[in-house]
Parts: C-alpha cells; sequence; structure tokens
C-alpha cells in the first residue's frame, strides 16, 4: 500500500492510496453526465481481494502527489471532452480540499456508453 505524506506544524500524515481512491469516486460520481464507475482491467484482476468502493479508480502515489486513473460510463448525448475535463477538476478539487494531497494527473477512460432504454 502507497501513501501520500502530509506535513503540517504539529506532525506528518499518512494517507493511504485506498482513502485516495475512495474520495476520487466520490467525486466522480457526482459531475453531471457520469452514469456510473466502468471495470478495469487492474479491477477485474485484483476484484477478489479488493471491495466495490474503489470500482473504478486505481490511484497511486509518485514523488508525493496522487495519480489517478479512472474508468466511467458517460451518459449518451453528453459531449465527452467537456465531461471529462469537469472529471478531472472535481476529483483534483476533492483530494486537495477533503485529503490535502496534490494532484500531478487525474487519467479518464470511457469505459461504456449508456444509452436511455426508455427511448
Amino acid at each position: 500500500m502507497e501513501t501520500a505524506e502530509v506535513t503540517n506544524e504539529l506532525g506528518r500524515i499518512h494517507i493511504s492510496d485506498h482513502v485516495i481512491a475512495v474520495t476520487a469516486r466520490n467525486a466522480a460520481l457526482k459531475v453531471p453526465g457520469i452514469a456510473g464507475m466502468g471495470e478495469s482491467i487492474f479491477h477485474s484482476f485484483s476484484s477478489v481481494i479488493n471491495d466495490d468502493i474503489t470500482e473504478g479508480v486505481h490511484a497511486g502515489i509518485k514523488e508525493n502527489a496522487a495519480v489517478i486513473d479512472l474508468y466511467v460510463c458517460v451518459k449518451y448525448g453528453n459531449r465527452i471532452p467537456a465531461i471529462a475535463l469537469q472529471l478531472q477538476e472535481a476529483v483534483k478539487e476533492s483530494i486537495a480540499d477533503y485529503l490535502g494531497v496534490k494532484t500531478s494527473a487525474v487519467n479518464v477512460n470511457v469505459s461504456e456508453i449508456i444509452f436511455d432504454e426508455e427511448k
């Protein structure tokens, strides 16, 4: 397990990559146009040992900054580049606000487009 370190005047805080992944997933699901989280190759191999609260997210730490890979399902009719930009901004802001960790990259992978079943 990788950890990011946040240092302040009182000491050091170590935040695991799992906590970063959960925070990123929660932020991603709040973005309009996102139907859900997709499945990555990484998640399908590790699903035996992991729970579903990090589904569709892989988070790592490189040089004390978070690197996040998102695998999302987009609702049909939305502009994918616009949604990807909103995702990147929302996730980066959420991780900085809630955890105090810098984010060096938020990679967005569209794994599926969800069509409205009522039409």
